[in-house]
């Protein structure tokens, strides 16, 4: 299944239709749309960060533990 990068690739890609299909059926104006796919990104790419981090010290604990 997806996890990992991969949920993340498909979570944005799925958003990002659902805006198209939005403001394409006028439910929400394109610009509203744009920002808060920006803000999804964003979101993203903050948890992202934080496994990373978080990853990066789990590795540095173990290491430093043997």
């Amino acid at each position: 299944m997806f996890t990992g990068w991969k949920l993340s690739i498909l979570g944005i890609v799925i958003v990002g239709i659902t805006g198209i299909i939005a403001s394409y059926l006028e439910l929400i104006t394109s610009g509203r749309a744009i920002a808060l796919f920006i803000v999804f990104v964003l979101f993203i790419g903050a948890l992202e960060l934080l496994e990373r981090i978080k990853n990066r010290s789990k590795k540095k604990k173990e290491g430093s533990s043997k």
